[in-house]
Protein backbone atom coordinates (compact mmCIF):
# COMPACT_ATOMS: atom_id res chain seq x y z
CA UNK A 1 0.00 0.00 0.00
CA UNK A 2 2.84 1.92 0.56
CA UNK A 3 3.92 1.82 -2.66
CA UNK A 4 0.70 2.75 -4.28
CA UNK A 5 0.63 5.99 -1.84
CA UNK A 6 4.35 6.27 -3.31
CA UNK A 7 3.34 6.08 -6.94
CA UNK A 8 0.07 8.42 -6.58
CA UNK A 9 3.13 11.07 -5.07
CA UNK A 10 4.85 10.37 -8.40
CA UNK A 11 2.08 11.02 -11.07
CA UNK A 12 0.94 14.18 -9.18
CA UNK A 13 4.36 15.52 -9.91
CA UNK A 14 4.07 18.15 -12.91
CA UNK A 15 7.09 17.19 -14.42
CA UNK A 16 5.75 13.50 -14.79
CA UNK A 17 2.52 14.49 -15.88
CA UNK A 18 4.10 16.08 -19.27
CA UNK A 19 6.12 13.13 -20.09
CA UNK A 20 2.74 10.80 -19.44
CA UNK A 21 0.77 13.13 -21.57
CA UNK A 22 3.77 12.85 -24.47
CA UNK A 23 3.79 9.38 -23.80
CA UNK A 24 -0.15 9.25 -24.44
CA UNK A 25 -0.23 11.12 -27.67
CA UNK A 26 2.52 8.78 -29.16
CA UNK A 27 0.85 5.91 -28.33
CA UNK A 28 -2.00 7.55 -30.54
CA UNK A 29 -0.28 9.52 -32.84
CA UNK A 30 1.32 6.19 -33.94
CA UNK A 31 -1.37 4.56 -34.16
CA UNK A 32 -1.96 6.59 -37.64
CA UNK A 33 1.09 7.55 -38.86
CA UNK A 34 5.18 6.50 -38.95
CA UNK A 35 7.43 6.35 -35.64
CA UNK A 36 9.23 9.26 -36.40
CA UNK A 37 6.29 11.58 -37.28
CA UNK A 38 4.77 10.66 -34.52
CA UNK A 39 7.44 11.41 -32.33
CA UNK A 40 7.34 15.22 -33.34
CA UNK A 41 3.43 15.34 -33.39
CA UNK A 42 3.44 13.93 -29.59
CA UNK A 43 6.06 16.47 -28.36
CA UNK A 44 4.74 19.65 -30.25
CA UNK A 45 1.46 18.73 -29.58
CA UNK A 46 1.89 18.19 -25.80
CA UNK A 47 4.14 21.30 -25.32
CA UNK A 48 1.68 23.19 -26.67
CA UNK A 49 -1.41 22.20 -24.85
CA UNK A 50 0.69 22.11 -21.53
CA UNK A 51 2.02 25.89 -22.39
CA UNK A 52 -1.75 27.02 -22.87
CA UNK A 53 -3.26 25.17 -19.71
CA UNK A 54 -0.67 24.46 -17.34
CA UNK A 55 3.06 26.30 -16.45
CA UNK A 56 5.45 26.81 -19.52
CA UNK A 57 8.37 26.47 -17.32
CA UNK A 58 7.09 22.31 -16.66
CA UNK A 59 7.69 21.99 -20.04
CA UNK A 60 10.36 24.21 -20.39
CA UNK A 61 11.99 21.69 -17.45
CA UNK A 62 11.52 18.59 -19.55
CA UNK A 63 12.92 19.44 -23.11
CA UNK A 64 16.24 20.57 -20.70
CA UNK A 65 16.24 17.32 -19.76
CA UNK A 66 15.47 15.55 -23.00
CA UNK A 67 18.26 18.10 -24.31
CA UNK A 68 20.11 16.26 -21.71
CA UNK A 69 19.66 12.98 -22.50
CA UNK A 70 20.44 13.78 -26.14
CA UNK A 71 23.86 15.34 -25.37
CA UNK A 72 24.72 12.47 -23.39
CA UNK A 73 23.90 10.18 -26.18
CA UNK A 74 25.63 12.00 -28.65
CA UNK A 75 28.83 12.76 -26.84
CA UNK A 76 29.30 8.98 -26.10
CA UNK A 77 28.69 7.73 -29.85
CA UNK A 78 30.81 10.88 -31.60
CA UNK A 79 33.44 11.02 -28.34
CA UNK A 80 33.66 7.63 -27.17
CA UNK A 81 32.89 5.70 -30.29
CA UNK A 82 29.77 3.95 -27.76
CA UNK A 83 26.37 2.95 -29.79
CA UNK A 84 24.50 3.10 -26.29
CA UNK A 85 21.86 1.51 -28.40
CA UNK A 86 23.71 -1.79 -29.40
CA UNK A 87 25.64 -1.61 -25.96
CA UNK A 88 22.31 -1.81 -23.74
CA UNK A 89 21.24 -4.67 -25.98
CA UNK A 90 24.54 -6.36 -25.34
CA UNK A 91 25.31 -6.32 -29.60
CA UNK A 92 27.78 -4.99 -31.60
CA UNK A 93 27.76 -4.06 -35.35
CA UNK A 94 29.60 -6.24 -37.87
CA UNK A 95 32.33 -3.81 -39.92
CA UNK A 96 32.12 -5.81 -43.02
CA UNK A 97 28.20 -6.50 -43.48
CA UNK A 98 26.60 -3.95 -40.75
CA UNK A 99 24.43 -6.31 -39.16
CA UNK A 100 24.69 -6.86 -35.45
CA UNK A 101 26.40 -9.42 -33.61
CA UNK A 102 26.49 -10.26 -29.78
CA UNK A 103 29.26 -8.35 -28.24
CA UNK A 104 31.07 -11.45 -27.15
CA UNK A 105 31.07 -12.95 -30.68
CA UNK A 106 34.44 -13.73 -32.42
CA UNK A 107 32.84 -13.97 -35.88
CA UNK A 108 29.51 -12.13 -37.35
CA UNK A 109 27.22 -14.80 -37.98
CA UNK A 110 25.97 -13.60 -41.24
CA UNK A 111 28.61 -12.56 -43.34
CA UNK A 112 31.11 -14.78 -41.00
CA UNK A 113 33.66 -11.81 -40.32
CA UNK A 114 35.89 -12.93 -37.75
CA UNK A 115 36.50 -9.56 -35.76
CA UNK A 116 40.22 -9.28 -34.63
CA UNK A 117 40.12 -6.38 -33.81
CA UNK A 118 37.96 -3.81 -31.69
CA UNK A 119 36.60 -0.27 -32.68
CA UNK A 120 36.15 -1.03 -36.69
CA UNK A 121 33.42 0.93 -38.16
CA UNK A 122 31.00 -0.23 -40.26
CA UNK A 123 31.87 0.58 -44.17
CA UNK A 124 28.60 -0.64 -45.14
Amino acid sequence: MEAFKGLLVLLNEPLIQFFLWVAVLYVIASIFVDRRISFWISTIGATYFWTKSQDPLVALRAWLIVLAVFTLILLLRYVFHLNVILFLKGKKRCPMCCEEAYRKAKVCPHCHYSFASEGEECRG
